[in-house]
């Protein structure tokens, strides 16, 4: 392989891949290599600080003597990473609009693949490096030296990174190759995107059925236990039985890829591409009802983009539940007074800014039409009417997941019928709130020449911010909880706190209301 070819190609992808991070290098004068090699030291960056958040959590955790906790830490990022490799397959082979530009070049087909393989894995990484870390806790605490533990956790990550990546392409590709999907896409995709959540969002459920505590092991996973032994085993035969089974299961995937997708990879995203087009060419039937209508319906056609849903939906459903597992899953008491309400529309207000990011539906909607933004703004229509319909569509979206998710946690939890209404409440306040803020957001880094929707949600930071700020949305919830709970238990002129803590509520949101409907809503009348 060219690593001069494969270098270039990388090169182009990371400024692709994240462009809002490109243009501020740019503005700073940053060109060539010297872009190249600032956006490459922002991907370590995020990558190390990243490492920092998780590892202040799971360093006290003893995975060397605790192999169910390590096997269920090992399954829950593990498919966080298929459903992650999955989707960025599709979007940056399928959905992009950049392999017209490739073939006039003299690159051949398994620089392309590799080359975007690995800004894949870029955006992957920052969602599985908690196994990097459970690997070399293990490794370490089993009496293996530091730069030994290190160097095989690094390894071991790789190969496991690669098998999961290596993995979802035979299964994305196989199924674009079928007559079935080249005729409907969206469905397809739309069924692999259910598949894959199901799966996903029942294996972490499932492996949650355990000890709820971190100072008590869980049941062990047993189809993971294998790599528990190279960690806290490394010269047992099961070790190398282990180690034996990992390089053969890379080896057929990487033949696989080698002889059947990889010689026809042009061919094949050309054809999908262009069937893409066809398809939805000949399904565009437009009902003229009015203009509401037709706005309604043209809003409701953005969202039949299948890598899109998925990427939403995992990003609003499966990333929030694993951090809600991961560090805040607590015994909920039964039979609580009322006076616990408050605590309840509290917790309701931190849950909608865990669930709510930037790839978020609500926080990507304008950008969805493209260069259709400044057709539509141009029309003898109010854009204020235009863009609150867009709002309430988003709005209603992400209000339906979140009290669905509600309703399985509450019912899990066994919650109190008052408690669950208080927590519905204070969830649909702060989905308002903060879908706001998402929307307005959006507005202002809208980008209409995007390629595929990787694009639009590394805006302003990349994975690392959405799951930095999604963990610090977590603290910042799980302290105001502990500290309004302990408040409502010790203090006892309960109705005291509940008013203070209301009037706060009804101020901040009046203050935050006021402050959009001014800065943002009120310059399009």
């Amino acid at each position: 392989m060219n690593k001069k070819q494969l270098q270039a190609l990388l090169a182009v992808d990371l400024r692709l891949v994240n462009p809002q991070v490109t243009d501020r290098y740019r503005k700073k004068g940053k060109t060539g290599s010297e872009l190249t090699k600032k956006l490459k030291m922002q991907f370590v960056t995020n990558t190390l600080l990243f490492m920092l958040i998780y590892g202040f959590t799971m360093i006290a955790m003893n995975f060397s003597k605790m192999p169910g906790l390590f096997t269920f830490y090992v399954g829950l990022f593990i498919l966080l990473g298929l459903s992650q490799s999955i989707s960025g397959i599709y979007n940056i082979f399928f959905a992009g609009k950049d392999l017209a530009s490739y073939l006039p070049l003299p690159f051949r087909q398994k620089e392309i693949f590799a080359s975007k393989i690995l800004i894949v894995s870029f955006n992957v990484i920052p969602f599985t490096l908690p196994l990097l870390l459970a690997f070399f806790l293990t490794s370490w605490r089993s009496g293996t030296l530091l730069p030994l533990a290190l160097a095989l956790a690094i390894v071991v990550f790789l190969i496991v990174l690669t098998i999961i990546l290596f993995l979802c392409s035979l299964i994305v590709f196989a199924l674009t190759k079928t007559k079935l999907f080249q005729e409907h896409q969206n469905l397809m995709m739309n069924i692999l995107m259910g598949v894959t959540m199901v799966i996903a969002i029942g294996g972490i459920m499932f492996m949650s059925a355990g000890a709820s505590s971190t100072t008590v092991d869980r049941p062990v996973i047993q189809i993971f236990l294998p790599l528990f032994n190279i960690f806290a085993n490394s010269l047992s035969m099961e070790s190398g039985l282990a180690w034996i089974g990992l390089l053969v299961i890379l080896l057929v995937l990487s033949g696989l890829l080698k002889y059947l997708i990889v010689p026809h990879l042009s061919e094949q995203l050309t054809q999908t591409n262009t069937l893409a087009v066809t398809n939805s060419k000949s399904h565009q039937r437009v009902r003229r009802q009015g203009l509401k209508s037709i706005l309604d319906a043209y809003n409701r056609q953005l969202l039949g983009e299948p890598n899109l849903m998925l990427q939403v939906i995992t990003n609003s459903v499966m990333i929030p539940i694993i951090f809600i597992i991961s560090f805040a899953f607590v015994k909920v008491p039964a039979n609580l007074p009322l006076k616990w309400s408050g605590v309840f529309f509290v917790a309701g207000l931190a849950f909608s800014g865990i669930t709510i990011n930037q790839a978020s539906l609500v926080g990507n909607l304008i950008s969805l039409d493209r260069e259709n933004f400044e057709f539509i703004k141009s029309l003898p229509i109010s854009m204020k009417e235009y863009l609150q319909r867009k709002f309430k569509l988003g709005y209603y979206f992400q209000l339906s997941i979140n009290t669905i998710m509600i309703l399985i946690l509450t019912i899990i939890l066994r919650v109190d019928l008052i408690m669950v209404l208080a927590l519905i409440i204070g969830e649909i306040w702060g989905t308002y709130l903060i879908s706001q803020h998402y929307f307005v957001r959006d507005y202002r880094l809208r980008l209409t020449n995007w390629t595929n929707i990787t694009q639009l949600f590394s805006r302003g930071g990349g994975n690392f911010t959405m799951m930095g700020t999604m963990f610090i949305s977590i603290l910042l919830g799980v302290i105001v909880i502990v500290v309004y709970s302990s408040a409502i238990l010790f203090i006892n002129q309960a109705w005291l706190v509940n008013g203070m803590v209301a009037i706060l509520i009804i101020g901040l949101s009046s203050w935050i209301w006021h402050n959009y409907q001014q800065k943002f809503w009120k310059k399009f009348d």
